[in-house]
Protein backbone atom coordinates (compact mmCIF):
# COMPACT_ATOMS: atom_id res chain seq x y z
CA UNK A 1 0.00 0.00 0.00
CA UNK A 2 0.95 3.43 -1.10
CA UNK A 3 0.39 5.37 1.88
CA UNK A 4 1.75 5.26 5.13
CA UNK A 5 -0.86 3.93 8.20
CA UNK A 6 -0.70 6.71 9.78
CA UNK A 7 -0.88 9.10 6.70
CA UNK A 8 -4.07 10.30 6.76
CA UNK A 9 -4.10 11.58 10.10
CA UNK A 10 -0.86 13.69 9.71
CA UNK A 11 -2.27 14.73 6.19
CA UNK A 12 -5.37 16.12 7.46
CA UNK A 13 -3.08 18.02 10.19
CA UNK A 14 -1.28 19.63 7.38
CA UNK A 15 -4.48 20.54 5.41
CA UNK A 16 -5.90 21.84 8.67
CA UNK A 17 -3.05 24.28 9.48
CA UNK A 18 -2.73 25.45 6.24
CA UNK A 19 -6.94 26.20 6.46
CA UNK A 20 -5.48 28.40 9.66
CA UNK A 21 -2.93 30.23 7.75
CA UNK A 22 -0.61 28.42 9.94
CA UNK A 23 2.75 26.79 8.72
CA UNK A 24 2.94 22.89 7.99
CA UNK A 25 5.86 21.01 7.56
CA UNK A 26 6.67 18.41 5.18
CA UNK A 27 5.71 14.54 6.02
CA UNK A 28 6.93 11.42 4.77
CA UNK A 29 2.94 9.71 3.89
CA UNK A 30 4.13 6.78 2.16
CA UNK A 31 5.91 5.08 -1.05
CA UNK A 32 5.08 4.43 -4.42
CA UNK A 33 4.84 0.49 -5.28
CA UNK A 34 7.73 -0.74 -7.17
CA UNK A 35 5.28 -0.95 -10.55
CA UNK A 36 4.73 2.78 -9.99
CA UNK A 37 8.33 3.85 -9.34
CA UNK A 38 9.28 1.48 -12.54
CA UNK A 39 6.95 3.09 -14.74
CA UNK A 40 7.84 6.47 -13.98
CA UNK A 41 11.74 5.64 -13.82
CA UNK A 42 11.71 4.11 -17.34
CA UNK A 43 9.48 7.12 -18.85
CA UNK A 44 12.34 9.53 -17.79
CA UNK A 45 15.35 7.57 -18.60
CA UNK A 46 13.47 7.15 -22.33
CA UNK A 47 13.28 11.04 -22.05
CA UNK A 48 16.57 11.67 -20.87
CA UNK A 49 15.91 12.99 -17.55
CA UNK A 50 17.31 11.75 -13.79
CA UNK A 51 15.36 8.77 -12.58
CA UNK A 52 14.13 8.67 -8.94
CA UNK A 53 16.77 7.66 -6.24
CA UNK A 54 13.81 7.09 -3.67
CA UNK A 55 9.83 6.06 -3.83
CA UNK A 56 9.20 7.54 -1.15
CA UNK A 57 5.96 10.39 -1.29
CA UNK A 58 6.72 13.99 0.76
CA UNK A 59 3.58 15.87 1.14
CA UNK A 60 3.18 19.56 2.28
CA UNK A 61 -0.28 20.47 0.76
CA UNK A 62 -0.09 24.28 0.27
CA UNK A 63 -0.86 23.94 -3.77
CA UNK A 64 -3.13 20.60 -2.93
CA UNK A 65 -5.68 22.92 -0.54
CA UNK A 66 -5.45 25.96 -2.39
CA UNK A 67 -6.48 23.94 -5.75
CA UNK A 68 -9.06 21.95 -4.19
CA UNK A 69 -10.79 24.30 -1.66
CA UNK A 70 -11.46 26.89 -4.48
CA UNK A 71 -13.44 23.92 -5.87
CA UNK A 72 -15.47 23.98 -2.91
CA UNK A 73 -13.99 20.50 -1.59
CA UNK A 74 -13.46 20.01 2.24
CA UNK A 75 -10.90 18.63 3.66
CA UNK A 76 -12.61 15.33 4.10
CA UNK A 77 -12.87 15.26 0.38
CA UNK A 78 -9.15 15.97 -0.34
CA UNK A 79 -8.15 13.36 2.31
CA UNK A 80 -10.40 10.96 -0.29
CA UNK A 81 -8.99 12.15 -3.19
CA UNK A 82 -5.58 11.56 -1.82
CA UNK A 83 -6.07 7.88 -0.54
CA UNK A 84 -7.80 6.87 -4.13
CA UNK A 85 -5.15 9.06 -6.17
CA UNK A 86 -2.44 7.34 -4.19
CA UNK A 87 -3.84 3.82 -4.21
CA UNK A 88 -1.68 0.93 -4.95
CA UNK A 89 -3.83 0.32 -8.30
CA UNK A 90 -3.25 3.62 -9.86
CA UNK A 91 -1.19 3.60 -13.00
CA UNK A 92 1.64 6.45 -14.29
CA UNK A 93 0.24 8.68 -16.12
CA UNK A 94 2.90 9.38 -18.95
CA UNK A 95 2.41 13.07 -19.71
CA UNK A 96 4.90 15.97 -21.01
CA UNK A 97 3.07 18.30 -18.72
CA UNK A 98 3.20 16.83 -15.77
CA UNK A 99 4.14 13.43 -13.55
CA UNK A 100 0.63 11.51 -12.53
CA UNK A 101 -0.82 8.75 -10.90
CA UNK A 102 -4.30 7.69 -11.87
CA UNK A 103 -6.49 5.48 -10.05
CA UNK A 104 -7.98 3.35 -12.80
CA UNK A 105 -11.36 2.40 -10.39
CA UNK A 106 -13.67 5.66 -10.23
CA UNK A 107 -14.77 6.71 -7.00
CA UNK A 108 -18.40 8.18 -5.99
CA UNK A 109 -17.37 11.42 -4.81
CA UNK A 110 -20.95 12.26 -2.75
CA UNK A 111 -21.83 15.16 -5.46
CA UNK A 112 -23.33 13.11 -8.27
CA UNK A 113 -19.84 12.04 -10.03
CA UNK A 114 -17.82 9.22 -10.44
CA UNK A 115 -13.97 10.26 -10.42
CA UNK A 116 -11.06 9.05 -11.52
CA UNK A 117 -8.50 11.19 -8.75
CA UNK A 118 -5.26 11.86 -10.36
CA UNK A 119 -2.06 12.87 -7.85
CA UNK A 120 0.17 15.02 -9.34
CA UNK A 121 3.76 14.48 -8.52
CA UNK A 122 6.76 16.81 -8.11
CA UNK A 123 9.84 15.28 -9.08
CA UNK A 124 12.57 17.98 -8.46
CA UNK A 125 12.12 20.38 -5.59
CA UNK A 126 12.45 17.25 -2.78
CA UNK A 127 15.02 15.38 -4.64
CA UNK A 128 15.64 12.31 -4.06
CA UNK A 129 12.33 12.08 -3.03
CA UNK A 130 9.00 12.28 -4.52
CA UNK A 131 6.08 15.34 -3.54
CA UNK A 132 2.58 14.75 -3.67
CA UNK A 133 1.97 18.53 -5.31
CA UNK A 134 -1.77 17.83 -5.61
CA UNK A 135 -4.76 16.31 -6.87
CA UNK A 136 -7.31 16.42 -9.33
CA UNK A 137 -10.87 14.67 -9.39
CA UNK A 138 -10.93 14.20 -12.91
CA UNK A 139 -14.83 13.47 -13.89
CA UNK A 140 -15.97 16.27 -10.89
CA UNK A 141 -18.72 17.84 -13.27
CA UNK A 142 -21.05 18.73 -10.47
CA UNK A 143 -18.27 20.79 -7.94
CA UNK A 144 -19.53 21.07 -4.25
CA UNK A 145 -20.30 24.55 -4.84
CA UNK A 146 -22.95 23.27 -6.97
CA UNK A 147 -24.57 21.28 -4.71
CA UNK A 148 -25.37 20.23 -1.07
CA UNK A 149 -23.66 17.12 -0.16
Amino acid sequence: MPLYIDSLSLIRTNLQLIAKGERARVIAIGMLTSTQWQAINTYRAQAGLPILEDPEILFLGRHLHASRRADGYSIEDMLAQIASALHAESEFVPTRKMTALRNPGAREDGYGNHVHDLAVLELSARRPKVELFSTIPRGDHIKPSETVK
